[in-house]
């Protein structure tokens, strides 16, 4: 009996956990890179041994914040159809934002900028408040 009641709840877990998985968009999957990215760049952004390593995350945050800016927000969705263009139009720009703040960190820590890099990389984490304000469902 108690064999039985583990297995059942082991599949409940796993079942839940696979819905879970299915349920984030590309837009979210693009978003969680860009997530961990910046984590990890935030803890390894002044440290110049890392410089090469650094300058391929920036790349990789680029091609998600590029990705990012092919698809649709969730919140899309709820807006009325008459404004959704206009909303799309300034998630994209958002996007493009990012991706010049990104060009900006990469500029700084192949300079060897090291402190400028961390300055713009706290612009980022600007352009993203100000992005999941205005365009990230709740």
């Amino acid at each position: 009996m108690k064999i039985s009641t583990t297995l059942l709840a082991l599949t409940l877990i796993t079942s839940a956990t696979v819905l879970h998985a299915d349920e984030d968009s590309p837009l979210e999957k693009q978003m969680q890179i860009l997530a961990r990215g910046m984590k990890h760049l935030s803890l390894q952004i002044a440290d110049p041994a890392k410089q090469q390593e650094n300058v391929t995350l920036i790349e990789s945050l680029k091609q998600a914040a590029a990705a990012s800016k092919g698809l649709d927000p969730r919140k899309t969705s709820s807006i009325p159809k008459a404004n959704q263009e206009k909303f799309l139009t300034g998630y994209r720009a958002e996007m493009d934002k990012l991706t010049d703040a990104f060009n900006r960190v990469e500029g700084a820590v192949k300079a060897g900028q090291y402190d400028e890099a961390k300055s713009d990389l706290a612009a980022v984490n600007s352009v993203k408040k100000e992005g999941h304000g205005e365009f990230k469902a709740d």
